[in-house]
């Protein structure tokens, strides 16, 4: 029987399997991860739809909003509600005085969606924020990183179907984020610490998967100086990070790691 706090997460599939030496395919239950539209309803700015994983929705359109340039801090949401008519819709109402605010309207979020445009993006780069330089890391503490990672990623256990993002600070994971796509998960972690008024600059990242431009932004936003990723970075990344000053790590696996820009919060080990 599925644990409660997976309810509605994972479904419990009959599945036909191959298996080396098996003369006919063996039927079993796999679990597998939902995914559903989450609509979040901004009054006053826009709707927006992302397929996401059901959990931690709250979290997410916080995030999201964070990462939209719409909101700086939980004093900036003057209203955050699941509607009662439909728990896949979340309205929000900004505080009064939050100018920057973008209308974008019927916008469909993939799990794995991007922005699109040339344009668009060298704007992005333009404005994101240089990272503080607070903070240093042994190698030894790097290569943990992943490891403390996935014992938080549990979800992923049960279906090997789950990105997530660690946000770490002095050595202590401070919020995780877990969804089929790496771009809510990194919101779902930034969004849990806005809620519960834990800042984020300073902090270092750790990541599941690869590094695009989209997550070294969002690590830019939220004020992260490192990132720590198990798998490889896009030239994109690579160029937001040397330009925000954070410390982009890649093919952290083990005692060994690349790092690919601004290397000096990487210290001996002590």
């Amino acid at each position: 029987m599925q644990h409660n706090k997976y309810h509605n997460i994972t479904d419990n599939i009959e599945v036909d399997c191959v298996a080396e030496g098996a003369e006919r395919l063996n039927c079993q239950k796999r679990e597998v991860v939902r995914e559903n539209p989450l609509t979040v309803e901004i009054e006053g700015v826009g709707t927006y739809t992302m397929m996401c994983m059901p959990c931690d929705e709250m979290a997410l359109a916080v995030g999201f909003a964070f990462s939209e340039g719409l909101l700086r801090n939980k004093n900036d949401i003057h209203l955050l509600k699941v509607c009662p008519d439909d728990p896949l819709v979340i309205r929000m109402r900004l505080a009064d005085g939050n100018e920057e605010k973008k209308e974008q309207r019927g916008v469909l979020i993939t799990s794995s969606c991007g922005i699109c445009g040339s344009d668009a993006i060298e704007k992005i780069v333009q404005s994101l924020p240089t990272a503080g330089d607070s903070l240093r890391i042994t190698k030894e503490e790097l290569a943990r990183m992943p490891d403390a990672l996935r014992e938080r990623q549990d979800i992923f256990r049960r279906t090997g179907g789950t990105h997530a993002v660690g946000l770490i600070r002095a050595g202590e994971i401070i919020a995780v984020g877990e969804d089929i796509g790496r771009h809510n998960a990194f919101d779902k972690a930034v969004g849990k610490c806005i809620l519960q008024e834990i800042p984020t600059a300073g902090c270092a990242a750790v990541l599941s998967g690869r590094v695009s431009f989209e997550m070294a932004a969002k690590a830019a936003r939220a004020g992260v100086e490192l990132i720590a990723a198990v798998s490889a970075p896009t030239t994109l990344s690579v160029e937001v990070a040397r330009q925000c000053n954070i410390t982009l790590c890649g093919f952290v696996r083990g005692k060994e790691a690349t790092i690919y820009c601004h290397s000096h919060r990487i210290t001996a080990d002590g």
